[in-house]
């Protein structure tokens, strides 16, 4: 085996390891937004630092093995010398499974059931404390914030994920037919895999920018990290008089000498 083969082998086990990682990763914290607005003391204490550090490894270590026949049944195959599968049953699986459930069609569906669950939770504690003035206008506030992020990055995950399901439609369809496409058309289809690729990858590079935009308390909590971070808080400086009050002691001796 040379060093292409293998190249070609860990470029497409990674591959299938970072992007389904990261999907994971985008619902994952779709449900902790979940959990936390929960009315029940049960479902918020899902959405805690210690949980979030063990269930981290866990995607890592699931993708991991569920990609390992990409590293045993692809290869590069003659005469396009392009990288690709080796078995067509696996390659069958692979494209018509793999790739669009757990990598499009799971995730996104996840996604807008946590997003619908997320308002619902909103919505039930902003009636719940209608009376309170107070309460009920800061809830609003909050409730239009992140109804406005999900809604917006749902808007977005389904824009971008759109061209990756309908190259994986094309994919599916034309499976058969894939010892009959021409060179051209093999390069227009790896061109079009990897363009969708990188436009579906704007779902995870995005979230930042859309809830830096669209929520006041998203940005003051960035500002205040950043402070404590960089170590910019304003230090409080007191002043202190030392100085002793001498015109108080003239005037008390020179009463002294009169008497």
């Amino acid at each position: 085996m040379n060093a292409s083969a293998i190249a070609c082998k860990l470029m497409i086990y990674f591959s299938q390891i970072i992007g389904p990682c990261a999907m994971t990763f985008l619902f994952l914290a779709t449900f902790d937004r979940w959990a936390c607005t929960s009315r029940s003391v049960k479902i918020r204490q899902l959405s805690s630092i210690s949980i979030a550090r063990r269930i981290f490894p866990i995607p890592f270590i699931f993708w991991s093995l569920i990609s390992i026949p990409y590293l045993i049944y692809c290869d590069f195959i003659p005469p396009f010398f392009t990288c690709g599968f080796t078995n067509i049953l696996f390659a069958q699986i692979a494209i018509s499974f793999l790739a669009p459930i757990f990598s499009v069609i799971f995730p996104l569906i996840i996604l807008i059931i946590f997003s619908i669950l997320t308002y619902r939770n909103l919505h039930l504690m902003t009636i719940a404390n209608a009376q309170q003035q107070s309460v009920r206008t800061r809830l609003s506030i909050w409730e239009q914030q992140i109804t406005r992020m999900m809604i917006i990055q749902t808007v977005l995950i389904i824009s971008c994920t759109m061209p990756r399901c309908i190259l994986m439609i094309y994919t599916i369809a034309t499976l058969n037919q894939s010892t009959m496409k021409s060179l051209d058309r093999i390069y227009i289809e790896i061109l079009l895999d990897q363009l969708t690729e990188c436009i579906m990858g704007l779902d995870f590079a995005s979230s930042f920018y859309i809830f830096c935009l669209s929520s006041s308390r998203f940005r003051q909590t960035i500002k205040t990290s950043l402070k404590r971070f960089f170590k910019l808080e304003n230090n409080q400086v007191t002043f202190i008089n030392t100085s002793r009050p001498t015109a108080a002691l003239t005037v008390t001796k020179t009463h002294d000498k009169q008497n």
